[in-house]
């Protein structure tokens, strides 16, 4: 009888994870690596980034200000900086100061996608979108989506949206006559 009720339960153990059920046990997304995390500000993400070599920031140099309003970004490159590094480029982008985007490229030679990807599975679920291209896991605010061939993006959905929706043309008075005429026809 413990051989059937022992059987049973792995049965249900596996129909669970496989359903996606099991990940509810899954840690939550995270909201960074290495130290540095989304919503951080500018001057607390220069000195995060100072504490981990592998991130490759060689200091000021590496800011630079994007087309916009109150953009900044900060462009690293751990292949200067680092003999044998798992990162090579980094991408963090801020919005009114504050870290919004991470984006960190990893090296191939040292680590392949599909280590990464099972990694990320084992500790954070199964990715709530899986295309060939992009896994996608998605937690409090955040998108985690690990992109071919080899980056880690970390996104605050909140401040994407806001620009997204930010981003959004009116269209000029011409298109909208226009628009009117046509559907006149």
């Amino acid at each position: 009888m413990n051989g059937k009720i022992s059987g049973f339960l792995k049965v249900a153990f596996v129909s669970l994870f496989m359903a996606g059920i099991w990940s509810v046990y899954a840690e939550a997304v995270p909201r960074g690596y290495g130290g540095v995390t989304l919503g951080m500000g500018l001057d607390e993400t220069k000195g995060a980034l100072k504490k981990n070599s592998d991130f490759g920031y060689a200091g000021d140099r590496d800011v630079s200000l994007l087309p916009g309003d109150d953009r900044i970004l900060i462009e690293t490159d751990a292949t200067l900086t680092n003999a044998h590094p798992f990162l090579t480029q980094c991408w963090f982008q801020f919005y009114e100061e504050k870290l919004y985007v991470m984006i960190i490229n990893m090296n191939p030679e040292k680590v392949d996608h599909y280590s990464v990807y099972s990694s990320l599975c084992q500790k954070y679920g199964e990715p709530a979108e899986f295309t060939p291209d992009r896994s996608v896991w998605k937690g409090d605010g955040v998108i985690m989506s690990l992109e071919r061939p080899l980056s880690l993006k970390y996104i605050d959905s909140t401040v994407s949206e806001k620009l997204r929706q930010g981003a959004t043309v009116k269209k000029s008075a011409s298109e909208y006559t226009r628009d009117v005429f046509l559907k006149g026809l």
